[in-house]
């Protein structure tokens, strides 16, 4: 096993690297020299990671700004560390003027990073779960869902070389580019190139930019029909390019449906037809729909189960929805099988009364703690504050395949 501190990472593969090549310099048998190539090969997997920012709008008209593709991306980016702090992921929350840092490198001790790759992704692993509590637990500072100076101070944090990934519906509610305003029948070249001629497009020249949940509406905002959605990617790809970035992704990775923590008021962009893409996961935490150790929902959950119930009846029969309940890790992973198969079953019920069609609610099951989001006992050490991310109620749907045509 093989390691690397600050003081002899880059350094050291630096001088393994001058080694190499004036051993190769010199007439050796084969096997001295393809010692000396793998020495230098075997040097850190790979060039260190460029900054990475994720920033949010974390409004209330759209989902919590979480995905597994925000996990995974995080992910890679620390287990390509070669010093320490190479693993930051900066966060940057819309209209907040704080910049929140999570370290995700993975160490072997306060000096050194640990290299190797499987040591490190647990390790890792483990420290996801503050990054996914900065974005989850994101706070705008001011009302209403403003992508556009979102994107301008995520550009600001981050160096030439980096990446700034965007988590945002993109239903933006503040000038210059206010949705309500410019209704639904915009040309996207003609908006950013009256942005352009104002001087109002952010400079992301020698950034890479991507963007995660364009047109993923949710809470105040009613979803956005097929065409609408394809709108706002298209708008948000044109500002990109004409940012002048790197590179403009915009991802169709979903994003799951867990409440927004932010109350500030954001105005509702009207749409005129009904949601032509019904498809997701809707998470439903359990810390505010039941209480401890307790199947029975409370008196406020209809706050988070009464937007589901309306977007599953806009959805009609065309969907199957699958309702599945999870426990926090208390001892082995069988434990909770009984309570997460209640509360599910309390959710499936409570749909229903709201006004949800009973025969498109499928499978309801409990898998207990079997599938947890993070590890909630690092070390063997129970973590409150990560159990609470496991105990939940997944509601997902699927569009139903229409009949075999032949």
């Amino acid at each position: 096993m093989s390691h690397v501190s600050r003081a002899s990472g880059r350094a050291g593969c630096r001088s393994v690297g001058r080694t190499a090549r004036a051993l190769r310099a010199l007439v050796l048998p084969p096997v001295l020299g393809a010692l000396a190539v793998g020495t230098l090969a075997a040097c850190g997997s790979g060039p260190a990671p460029t900054p990475l920012t994720i920033a949010v709008t974390g409004s209330m008209a759209e989902p919590a700004p979480w995905a597994p593709v925000l996990e995974d991306l995080a992910i890679r980016h620390a287990l390509r560390a070669v010093d320490l702090g190479d693993g930051t992921v900066s966060v940057v929350v819309s209209t907040n003027p704080r910049v929140t840092e999570a370290d995700l490198t993975p160490l072997r001790d306060a000096r050194e990073v640990e290299q190797d790759q499987a040591i490190a992704r647990e390790n890792v692993l483990a420290k996801v779960a503050k990054l996914r509590s900065a974005l989850t637990g994101s706070q705008p500072a001011a009302d209403g869902l403003d992508l556009l100076g979102t994107y301008r101070r995520a550009l600001r944090v981050t160096p030439a070389g980096g990446t700034v990934v965007l988590v945002s519906s993109g239903v933006q509610t503040v000038d210059p580019l206010n949705l309500r305003t410019l209704g639904w029948n915009f040309d996207p070249g003609t908006v950013v190139r009256n942005l352009k001629n104002r001087g109002l497009v952010p400079d992301a020249a020698g950034r890479h930019v991507e963007f995660v949940g364009l047109g993923i509406a949710y809470g105040t905002q009613p979803e956005l029909p097929l065409p609408a959605a394809q709108r706002i990617a298209a708008l948000w790809q044109a500002v990109c390019e004409a940012s002048r970035a790197v590179s403009c992704t915009v991802s169709e990775a979903d994003v799951p449906r867990l409440l927004s923590a932010s109350d500030r008021p954001v105005p509702v962009v009207p749409v005129g037809a009904t949601p032509t893409s019904c498809k997701g996961t809707f998470v439903v935490p359990a810390s505010v729909t039941f209480a401890a150790d307790d199947a029975r929902l409370k008196a406020g959950a209809d706050r988070h189960l009464r937007p589901i119930a309306d977007s599953l009846e806009r959805c009609g029969a065309d969907v199957a929805v699958r309702i599945t309940g999870h426990t926090a890790q208390v001892g082995t992973a069988a434990s909770g099988f009984a309570l997460s198969t209640w509360r599910a079953q309390a959710i499936r019920d409570r749909l229903v009364r709201l006004g949800v069609a009973p025969a498109l609610i499928g499978p309801v099951e409990g898998v207990g703690s079997t599938r947890p989001l993070v590890d909630n006992m690092p070390g063997g050490v129970f973590a409150e504050p990560l159990a609470r991310q496991n105990r939940r109620v997944e509601i997902t749907v699927t569009p139903k395949e229409g009949p075999d045509p032949s």
